[in-house]
């Protein structure tokens, strides 16, 4: 196999759920050596978590894959003096506890940096290690709550509703992949030291809160919820189809329109008044996407895309997992990975992303065992013997 481009980077992941381990996997993929910290006899949270199949986690088979594992108890002082023994050998730690909890074990950031200058520190938490909300209890849920974005999802007269996923933890987990690599120039090219870098859930979601903080700083506009549509666009939405699917067209534009237009076999309502530009179609948008749903509902999906497609309109069908893992494009770009895991046999996952052309990422071995790693990481390097490795087993500290 090729060297893969983050091989020698060495990172501690000792967080539980996404925020911080995902930021580890995706820079595992492209060949960052991550050393997994879990719990003795409980390991992450991902492991418990299903679907499972004859009890082993899917989920944790995605997240927890290029991974090794070793088990050690942070809470007590003999891990405490391990961890630190590791972090001498490490680029970076990710965590994502409660703000102040490594401090309580004495491993906050100045304790790290004491024995390792260089290590860069990321800490992702709902709302971040300083403010008044700092110590608040959070999840996912309170991330996109407290972000704004909750506010926004759903239709304007029905309670909010949550995205799809569990989007706060994942995107806080991009930012800090992102801020890793960041840091690693600072110190590696630019010649700078280690440092920490705060992440929180909130702010991860309110940076790609679009025009939101803006209109109202200057217009006052407090945005609301407008289910699939938007206030300054038309026709825009999903559509039902007449076999029961749903579709999204979108073709507000003044280019992209007529082109709509003609595609329905109504080029007349290029020349309605109230369709004449994009703001008279946003002001009719009742209308005007009726008139779209009114013509989905008389036609098929595929028929649909066909016929969009066509005309050169933007079209998709929503597609649910069976049509994508089915869908010609999605084999075509191998969107797919297939991993022979020893628990589970050959699991298909989310191949590596993004692309590169020279320098691609791999999957290079299954979410790890719990503890598969603690004799090669703890004789090979940190050089403890059998006897002790027992020792620390018997104590519950590895």
């Amino acid at each position: 196999m090729a060297k893969l481009p983050l091989e020698g980077i060495r990172i501690l992941d000792i967080g539980t759920r996404i925020a911080a381990p995902f930021a580890a996997t995706l820079l595992a993929d492209f060949g960052a050596d991550v050393i997994k910290v879990e719990l003795p006899g409980r390991g992450d949270f991902m492991r418990n978590i299903g679907p499972f199949a004859d009890g082993y986690s899917l989920w944790w088979s995605v997240e927890g894959r290029n991974k090794k594992s070793i088990t050690l108890d942070l809470r007590k002082e003999r891990g405490r003096e391990i961890f630190l023994d590791l972090v001498e050998k490490c680029d970076v730690v990710v965590e994502n506890f409660r703000p102040g909890t490594m401090e309580k074990w004495k491993l906050g950031y100045e304790d790290l940096a004491a024995r390792n200058p260089g290590v860069i520190l990321t800490r992702a938490s709902v709302y971040g290690q300083t403010g008044p909300y700092s110590q608040r209890p959070g999840l996912d849920r309170n991330g996109i709550s407290f972000s704004g974005l909750l506010y926004l999802t759903g239709y304007a007269d029905r309670p909010p509703v949550r995205p799809g996923i569990i989007i706060a933890d994942y995107l806080t987990g991009v930012f800090n992949a992102l801020s890793i690599m960041i840091a690693l120039y600072n110190r590696d090219i630019q010649r700078g030291g280690g440092q920490s870098v705060d992440l929180t859930l909130y702010e991860s979601l309110f940076r790609v809160l679009e025009h939101t903080l803006p209109a109202y700083d200057k217009l006052g506009i407090v945005r609301g919820r407008s289910g699939n549509r938007l206030a300054n666009s038309a026709p825009l939405d999903n559509w039902e189809t007449s076999d029961g699917q749903f579709i999204s067209i979108a073709a507000p534009g003044d280019q992209l329109f007529p082109r709509l237009a003609s595609a329905m076999g109504r080029p007349e309502l290029v020349d309605d008044p109230r369709f004449a530009s994009l703001p008279k179609r946003a002001e009719n948008s009742d209308a005007i996407n009726g008139i779209v749903a009114d013509w989905c509902k008389q036609h098929t999906a595929e028929e649909i895309e066909s016929i969009m497609l066509e005309r050169d309109v933007p079209v998709a069908r929503a597609l649910n997992i069976e049509d994508i893992v089915n869908d010609p494009h999605y084999v075509a770009r191998e969107s797919f990975v297939t991993v022979d895991d020893p628990r589970a046999g050959p699991i298909k996952q989310p191949a590596v992303y993004p692309r590169f052309s020279e320098t691609p990422g791999a999957v290079r071995r299954p979410a790890p065992a719990l503890g598969e790693h603690n004799t090669e990481v703890y004789r090979d390097l940190l050089g403890l013997g059998e006897v002790e490795l027992q020792e620390l087993a018997a104590e519950g500290i590895v």
